[in-house]
């Protein structure tokens, strides 16, 4: 028939390669991801491609009449030796900014304050690369904070703190000891760099590396941002770069693996490094991956290597598009059509938490709380993963979903462990006045271990201010990787922070121009 007729056509073209690039069109972020399918000579060779959801959706590629539905959703078929398909970037910033007459600033100073006087010892109790990563992302949002404020001795005591944790872990000794802990070997036989100590089988199994040491990256991303010094050659910019290699090296890296934890062919991570399960590899949190290929671009921005800029970028905005289509379905939830909907029939929920290799699991490895099973996908809250709040209407049900176990709906009604502030700064994202008003009712509460009150007060009260992320979805762009843009009932601000010395001109695709002063925030309201 027509459908064997079609496959067997191309069955002895043998592929042995598939080589998978991407480039960056600085014009606008946006991202290309191209196929090519080589023969053992390395030249291009036709044949038929499976496109996965996330390719044939951003894809003008012609596809037959052919498809199968599998873990991802519909699978369509193509007669060709390449295809291409384009992603949005969603965008970087080092902070959310600060403006003037959006919180109360003793309310806030007197927040960084009680931070800053449980001392040194508080800031960091844990000596494993992930608990310890999650309390070194934490103070580096809070030192941007406390700048931004007029906070300056606060801002240099968490800044000199922070230098001096990360250069504990980036050498070897300590007072001319050998250190038992808080440092990086290199495992020459498996290609990796081991920090010790282990947490959640990073040793044993190469788990998680990209959420660990993103941490880190992100964490030496504000000292550079602060101190550039700090990274040069002659001091800490190796070794941070070390870690980037691990989680994201390129392909002929003489000491890591391409890309470790991302998977080209599927556009997102995996979290295990043996994938030694029944049901395959898996991936719990996108957010914390985005936190990891976001902090590459920042970190790459500061220090001016553009090749960073673009790999992050790639990475960043792969993680965000896949997020959308694969745990979340967008497609399925807007009801644009049976083949665009990606969640088998019967599935009841609008998202899912764990992708699996042969499916998904609306759960995660820790709790069945649904506060922690969407609210895993929402941390660290930092501007490394706005994506999660790109689409208004959809978060608002998901925020709805997370908070149905809370005892009135609301951040304020949920028990203490599970993560009050992380859900505020959420549903900050789509009704900030609502999260700030339930806020006001709470008058303590446990920070979720990545979190400071400080910056949950300050994110609540920025997005009031902001109101929804209009960029990101491809329909508004912009020329700079830092430029982004928001609606707050019609009112547009356009913010940009500019990572260079001098002023820098960034333009939107709806020909708002943003003259970006140097090594700092612009907020244009329009």
């Amino acid at each position: 028939d027509s459908m064997t007729g079609y496959f067997e056509a191309q069955a002895r073209n043998v592929v042995a390669a598939v080589d998978i690039d991407y480039a960056v069109d600085r014009s606008t972020n946006e991202v290309t991801v191209s196929h090519t399918y080589r023969d053992g000579t390395g030249t291009p060779i036709e044949t038929i491609v499976g496109m996965h959801p996330l390719h044939w959706k951003h894809s003008a590629q012609p596809t037959s009449s052919y498809q199968v539905r599998s873990a991802r959703g519909i699978i369509k078929f193509s007669q060709t030796d390449s295809f291409s398909y384009a992603l949005p970037s969603v965008g970087v910033l080092p902070a959310l900014p600060t403006i003037d007459g959006t919180f109360d600033q003793a309310t806030l100073e007197g927040l960084v304050t009680e931070f800053v006087a449980q001392g040194s010892a508080a800031w960091n109790t844990r000596t494993d690369t992930y608990w310890a990563g999650k309390n070194y992302g934490k103070v580096a949002e809070l030192i941007a904070v406390a700048d931004s404020i007029g906070m300056d001795v606060e801002a240099a005591e968490l800044l000199d703190w922070l230098k001096s944790e990360l250069a504990d872990w980036f050498t070897a000794e300590t007072n001319g000891s050998l250190d038992v802990m808080k440092y990086f070997v290199y495992d020459d036989e498996w290609h990796t760099l081991l920090g010790l100590e282990e947490s959640f089988a990073s040793h044993q199994q190469l788990n998680d590396h990209h959420f660990h040491y993103g941490y880190f990256v992100r964490a030496a991303a504000e000292i550079c941002r602060m101190d550039i010094a700090w990274c040069g050659a002659d001091q800490y910019g190796p070794m941070i770069e070390l870690l980037i290699r691990d989680y994201a090296g390129d392909a002929d890296d003489p000491m890591f693996p391409s890309l470790r934890n991302f998977d080209p062919a599927n556009g997102f991570s995996w979290a295990s490094g043996s994938a030694n399960f029944a049901r395959g590899n898996n991936n719990e949190s996108t957010s914390e991956a985005a936190n990891a290929y976001g902090a590459i671009v920042l970190y790459g921005l500061i220090t001016g290597r553009d090749d960073l800029v673009d790999k992050g970028m790639y990475l960043h905005a792969s993680t965000a598009a896949a997020y959308w289509q694969y745990w979340n379905n967008i497609d399925g939830y807007n009801n644009v059509g049976a083949d665009e909907d990606n969640f088998p029939p019967g599935y009841n929920r609008i998202t899912t938490s764990i992708i699996w290799g042969d499916g998904s699991a609306f759960a995660t490895w820790f709790s069945g709380a649904f506060a922690h099973i969407l609210g895993i996908q929402g941390l660290p809250s930092n501007p490394l993963i706005l994506h999660v709040g790109q689409y208004a209407d959809y978060m608002t049900d998901y925020v709805a979903l997370g908070l149905s176990e809370s005892t009135n709906g609301m951040p304020s009604g949920l028990p203490d462990d599970q993560w009050r502030d992380l859900w505020w700064n959420l549903w900050a994202m789509t009704d900030a006045d609502a999260a700030v008003a339930d806020y006001n009712t709470v008058a303590d509460y446990i920070p979720e271990a990545g979190e400071t009150e400080a910056h949950t007060y300050h994110w609540i009260h920025t997005f009031s201010s902001l109101g929804q992320m209009i960029t990101g979805t491809g329909a508004l762009t912009a020329d700079y990787p830092a430029a982004l843009a928001f609606d707050n009932n019609g009112v547009t601000s356009y913010v940009v922070y500019n990572f260079s010395g001098q002023s820098l001109t960034v333009t939107y695709s709806d020909g708002q121009i943003v003259i970006a002063a140097p090594l700092g925030f612009t907020v244009l309201t329009d």
